[in-house]
């Protein structure tokens, strides 16, 4: 069994000079899933010519990838067609089976420095909360091996995630001593290290940004930042795959963690309202 996990980030509604919102997490897959998962989503992009070539729910951020590929013209054709690729891909997979698993924390400041500072720290925290669900999920379902595959973090700092996972793995809490309810990660047969590879190269990674893509607009909507969005249509065709589904999605599903009054109570009304409302 492997988690594939992406992050994001957002700024919430305390105007905050930058992003004070983490999300991290993405998408649990059985060995017997993977290959019709990865079938679906090169058949999406087969369609649209992107054989070989990375999506993600940002496309954007891609543009200079496809420029060093010289594929600008690819780029613009899936930027233009970026709504209906990622609807196909939702549809394709949502007959299939995996789970979804996503934490979201909010920063205690909205003040830039201080964010940038603790960001390392904030970072093995919305994984830590990711990883603990990942490991109740390991423990109801016994798998053989568990395993966690993380995209390259930014600027190539693994050490949040090193050194939250060695803890777990090892002593079964936190380094700040939260203890993991399913115990140690090695009594689980987790793989003994976490593994990165480029999301560039790994269409389960792809899935995980696209899904946790569609988080971050649901969150957005559930703080009231918009009224509506492609996300929640999105997230409404794999809702029943979110972990704890369909009563216990906040918390089991998408870990939430902040102190702001309310805040998971928007986010929990907002699930139930615009997303289990089919």
């Amino acid at each position: 069994m492997r988690w594939y996990a992406d992050n994001s980030e957002l700024n919430g509604i305390r105007e905050a000079e930058i992003p004070d919102i983490l999300l991290f997490g993405g998408i649990v897959v059985s060995p017997e899933s993977e290959r019709p998962l990865r079938q679906a989503i090169d058949a999406v992009k087969a369609e649209y010519g992107a054989t070989g070539f990375p999506l993600k729910w940002n496309f954007k951020d891609l543009e200079s990838k496809y420029q060093q590929e010289g594929k600008e013209d690819l780029y613009e054709r899936l930027l233009s067609t970026s709504k209906q690729w990622r609807k196909e891909i939702f549809e394709s997979v949502s007959s299939l089976n995996f789970t979804i698993i996503v934490a979201c924390v909010e920063s205690n400041s909205v003040r830039r420095d201080v964010i940038t500072t603790k960001k390392a720290m904030l970072t093995g925290f919305v994984f830590n909360n990711g990883l603990m669900r990942y490991a109740l999920h390991v423990q109801e379902t016994h798998p053989d091996r568990a395993t966690v595959i993380l995209d390259w973090p930014d600027h190539g700092n693994t050490n949040p995630f090193d050194v939250e996972y060695k803890s777990a793995y090892f002593e079964g809490k936190s380094p700040d001593g939260i203890e993991y309810h399913s115990g140690k990660l090695e009594v689980l047969n987790f793989n003994d290290s976490v593994f990165f590879t480029k999301m560039y190269c790994c269409s389960l990674l792809q899935l995980a940004d696209l899904i946790v893509g569609s988080v971050r607009e649901f969150v957005e909507c559930a703080l009231g930042k918009k009224e509506t969005g492609y996300g929640l249509d999105m997230l409404k065709l794999v809702a029943n795959k979110f972990r704890g589904y369909p009563n216990d999605v906040i918390g089991w599903g998408i870990s939430i963690a902040s102190s702001t009054v309310g805040f998971k109570e928007k986010i929990e009304a907002c699930f139930k309202t615009n997303i289990m409302a089919m």
